[in-house]
């Protein structure tokens, strides 16, 4: 029998934060899928630009802890609806305006404003809504949500760019159209009943006790964006693959994940974070090392079939940052603690984040695309040590 207030079995807060997510998802797809396909063949930017570009996309992420402690007074369930508000007008303002690079720049950063101060709000408010000691297994059901989206923003890249022919604006507009939606599921949260903070907001959080949590924050941030800036710059710049074949793999890897990401939930919460992002730091320094020597191994054909299967594991190994969430969230003096140190990592990784892809991007160019590979490789194994440092929770 389902409880008062579920809907479909599953509490009815629970479904409009998944909801939201999926949605949020879904626009993050979108721009990911255009964004590589729109950059080279619309605006001609070149391999050392596009590194450059990580700069301001990733500059909303370092001021991460400053927009999330402007929000510390704001309701939870308002402060998220009032981002994914934010990422509507980026979306529309892409859709109007995206062919001039400046405002192309100017609505990216608006774009990643929104996104990034959604994803730990997102994170906090999952966390508020677990029932008992279950963090991983809502944060895997987060995940499981945002692979629905992954597969919904799939559907609507292939279906403006491919099937109606919109092309770019209409792909955008359609992205607008999901995030007013989240929008509304949003400001229909109950916020838990004995779950709001007593006294001033808690604005920023600096502990000695953290600092494992940053210095995992940071590394992450290194891999993540070498990985993400630069394994679809591959397969576009010398495969001459498109926004509707990156859609396709992150559909694919979407619907794996919605199986797999609930499965990782889980065992974060079986066998510790310890042990779950040891396995996560062996299999990312592998698979940029497939990245790395692929290419120079294999035909063109092959070769591609090769990166998109590594590009989907990457996806897949991504959403295993939620250990790292349920680890804060394990150690954390207090409740109050989470959100401004979420921020404050978040800050630390996109540090990292807008200052490595530049870097690689004059890599990429001076000693050629795999070194950029084998230096997210070595990045990798740096975390390992690091994790290993980590405290076992089970």
């Amino acid at each position: 029998m389902n409880r008062p207030g579920a809907v479909f079995g599953m509490p009815r807060d629970v479904l409009m934060l998944l909801s939201a997510a999926a949605l949020m998802s879904a626009a993050g797809n979108i721009f990911s899928s255009i964004m590589p396909d729109f950059l080279h063949n619309v605006l001609h930017v070149s391999g050392e630009v596009r590194g450059m570009l990580e700069m301001p996309r990733e500059l909303p992420g370092f001021l991460q802890v400053l927009f999330l402690s402007l929000l510390a007074g704001m309701a939870r369930t308002r402060a998220t609806a009032l981002t994914m508000a934010v990422s509507v007008v980026s979306f529309l303002g892409l859709a109007l305006l995206g062919g001039s690079f400046p405002f192309f720049v100017a609505f990216m950063i608006l774009w990643s404003a929104g996104m990034h101060t959604f994803v730990p709000l997102r994170d906090a408010l999952a966390m508020d809504l677990a029932s008992g000691d279950r963090r991983g297994v809502i944060l895997g059901n987060v995940g499981a949500s945002r692979s629905l989206g992954l597969i919904m923003g799939t559907a609507l890249v292939t279906i403006t760019t491919e099937t109606l022919g919109v092309g770019f604006s209409g792909a955008f507009i359609a992205g607008a159209i999901v995030l007013a939606a989240g929008t509304v599921f949003c400001l229909a949260i109950r916020h838990p009943a004995g779950r709001k903070p007593e006294g001033p907001p808690v604005r920023f959080v600096v502990k000695r006790k953290y600092r494992l949590y940053y210095i995992l924050a940071v590394l992450f941030g290194a891999r993540k964006q070498i990985f993400l800036t630069f394994a679809p710059w591959l397969l576009v710049s010398s495969y001459g693959q498109t926004a509707s074949g990156l859609a396709l793999a992150m559909g694919i890897s979407a619907g794996l994940g919605l199986f797999s990401k609930p499965l990782f939930g889980s065992l974060i919460d079986k066998f510790g974070e310890k042990r779950v992002l040891t396995w996560e730091s062996l299999l990312v320094a592998a698979m940029c090392i497939g990245y790395a020597i692929a290419p120079g191994l294999l035909g063109p054909v092959a070769a591609v079939f090769v990166l998109y299967g590594l590009y989907v594991l990457d996806e897949l190994l991504f959403s295993l940052a939620m250990a790292r969430t349920t680890y804060l969230s394990r150690i954390a003096e207090c409740r109050e603690d989470i959100v401004p140190t979420l921020g404050l990592g978040g800050t630390f990784d996109h540090a990292i984040s807008m200052t490595v892809p530049a870097a690689a991007g004059l890599l990429w160019a001076g000693a050629g695309p795999p070194s950029v590979f084998l230096l997210a490789a070595v990045v990798a194994l740096v975390n390992l040590f690091f994790v290993r440092r980590m405290e076992p929770g089970c």
